[in-house]
Order: structure tokens, then sequence, then C-alpha cells
């Protein structure tokens, strides 16, 4: 089961780096969407147009090398966004759970 702990704080997120993981064989990527640093950006409203985007896919591979399909949701840069984000994969693990299993390599 994929934790809040696992995917860091919002601000991580402003420096315009991804997070990725794993879950037994299902692969994903959390990133601020757009993807940039705006940390040192000190206005109110540098994050009210951004969204939080999970994408989940097949592993074994990358997200740059994989040729499997991907599927990403977008979700308000918020915590409780990111409670949302952290449901949705957990989700989504379950939903394809014996197809992430299958072909496990790692």
């Amino acid at each position: 089961m994929i934790g809040e702990e696992q995917l860091y704080h919002l601000i991580f997120y402003e420096y315009g780096t991804p997070v990725f993981g794993s879950e037994k064989g299902m692969r994903y990527r959390v990133a601020r969407n757009p993807l940039e640093n705006v940390f040192f950006n000190k206005a109110a409203d540098k994050n009210d147009n951004a969204t939080l985007d999970a994408t989940v896919w097949k592993g074994p591979y990358g997200y740059q090398a994989t040729k499997e399909e991907k599927f990403t949701r977008s979700f308000p840069f918020s915590e409780e966004g990111k409670r949302e984000l952290t449901d949705w994969l957990n989700e989504q693990y379950e939903a394809h759970k014996a197809e992430w299993v299958q072909d496990n390599l790692i």
C-alpha cells in the first residue's frame, strides 16, 4: 500500500522534480504540472493553476523507457489533492493487481 509519506511534502514538488516509485509491479510518477521550479517564486498565487499529476504504468521499465500504456490523472495542488492522489494510486493497484503482479520481475 502506498502511503502519503512516500509522496513527500508539497514543497518538494515546487522544485520542479517528479517523484517515482513502484508498488509490486505497478510503477508511478507524481509531479507538479506545470513541471517547473517555482520554489523561489514568492507570489501567493504561484500554485493557483498548478495540479499534481499521477501516472501509473506496468513495470519493469522506467517512465521514459516504457512502451506500455500509461494512465494519468490530475489532482488539485493541495494537501487534500495529495490525499486523493494517494487513494487513486492505491485504487489503481488494487483494480489491476493481477496484471501488476503477473510480470513483476523485481
